[in-house]
Order: structure tokens, then C-alpha cells, then sequence
């Protein structure tokens, strides 16, 4: 009889929607978190039942009121609690293709910034690990050994920062 890998987990996403036109993306400052307040992407939690992918294009156009498309998987991050055999999943993804119109939602203010203008002061925590994975082709992950903790970049992906 083989070990027991089952374990309960948490399934969450975001995705960076960039404007090719005015080279800006959508940021949220949602009010609704436990972690530090900043700028982040809209996001949020898979359903019981519900693929990955249609929970982020639902999520977000439940926060922004845009419908996007076309989206491309760009990696993952990972929250552990040791204590409570217990992980926290988040599917990164980006897109530029979308429609609507933004719609201010209850989760917190929705606006378009440069993308050069996010930085560590700016953004909600660990948040700029999560961007490296956004913009950067060869880095895929990150993980917190303390649930909702600080991400780290996983090992083999360091050199590249």
C-alpha cells in the first residue's frame, strides 16, 4: 500500500492584463486582503468543480467588468502550513486581449499604471516576486514556506533577478 499524497488545497489566481496601446496594466488596491495593501492584478478563487482558467477570465470580470481572452500561463506560486497539511495554489496568467468597459467593484479601486511604475514600496506584499514571474519568460514560481507568507523565488530561478 503506497503513501497517502492527498492533501487539502486552496486554489487561487490573477492575471496581468496589459494595454499593448498604452503600454499600462490594470492594477486593483483591493480592501478585502489580510496581507499589506498595495497595488496588485485582479484575482481571486477557483470553485469547487470550476477549471483554473475559467475562474480567472470569471474573477476578473467580476471585479473589472472586462472580458479577456487569449490567455497564456505563466507560472505558479505556493503558500505552505505544515501544521495543517495545507497548501495555497495561485495560477499566474497574462493576457492583452480584452473588452469592456472597467467597472469599479466592491473589492477595491481598479485603475490603469505603467507597469514601470509598480515597485516594492507600491505594491501589496510579495508582489513584485509574483511580477518577475508576470514579465520574465524563464521564471515560473515562487513559494512561502508560511501561509499568506513572503514569496521566494525558487532556487534555480535566483541568478535571473
Amino acid at each position: 500500500m503506497g503513501l497517502d499524497r492527498t492533501q487539502r488545497v486552496e486554489l487561487v489566481n490573477m492575471c496581468m492584463i496589459y494595454d499593448t496601446a498604452t503600454k499600462q496594466v490594470l492594477v486593483e488596491d483591493k480592501t478585502d486582503i489580510k496581507w499589506k495593501f498595495g497595488h496588485t492584478f485582479p484575482g481571486g478563487h477557483v470553485e469547487p468543480g470550476e477549471p483554473v482558467a475559467d475562474a480567472v477570465i470569471r474573477e476578473v470580470f467580476e471585479e473589472t467588468g472586462l472580458r479577456i481572452s487569449q490567455l497564456e500561463a505563466c507560472g505558479c506560486v505556493e503558500w505552505f502550513d505544515q501544521q495543517a497539511d495545507y497548501r495555497k495554489i495561485g495560477f499566474l496568467y497574462r493576457t492583452s486581449h480584452f473588452s469592456g468597459t472597467i467597472k469599479q467593484g466592491d473589492e477595491g479601486r481598479i485603475f490603469w499604471l505603467p507597469l514601470t511604475a509598480l515597485n516594492a514600496t507600491n505594491t501589496a506584499e510579495s508582489f513584485m516576486e509574483m511580477l518577475a514571474i508576470f514579465t520574465k519568460k524563464d521564471t515560473v514560481s515562487a513559494v512561502s514556506s508560511v501561509m499568506n507568507g513572503q514569496l521566494h523565488l525558487t532556487a534555480d530561478q535566483k541568478d535571473d533577478q
